[in-house]
């Protein structure tokens, strides 16, 4: 074997290494891509859910009533946060898994 044979088989074998490389740095491309996607669902559901979130904020503040008439119940504002709680946790969820319900 001479030195161009050597030489030519140390060119593939390095020109099959790199095509593996290449490879498998495609292949971690197109991962970060749909981890990015994913992200890009789960932050999108969390901002939308926020002005729902503060709707839900402004309305369990008690509202000084103009007669002086008594403010709501610790119940009747308990209920209401679990209801808000339950939307914004239900929305999160959807916006996690992707759907579109």
């Amino acid at each position: 074997m001479n030195t161009l044979e050597t030489r030519k088989r140390l060119l593939m074998a390095e020109s099959d290494l790199l095509r593996i490389q290449l490879s498998e740095d495609i292949e971690s491309l197109r991962s970060a891509w749909d981890r990015s996607g994913s992200r890009a669902r789960i932050w999108s559901g969390l901002i939308g859910s926020i002005p729902m979130l503060m709707a839900g904020m402004n309305s369990l503040c008690p509202k000084p009533t103009a007669d002086g008439g008594r403010r709501r119940s610790w119940g009747a504002m308990l209920l209401q946060g679990a209801s808000l709680l339950s939307t914004v946790w239900l929305s999160w969820k959807r916006a996690r898994s992707g759907s579109s319900r």
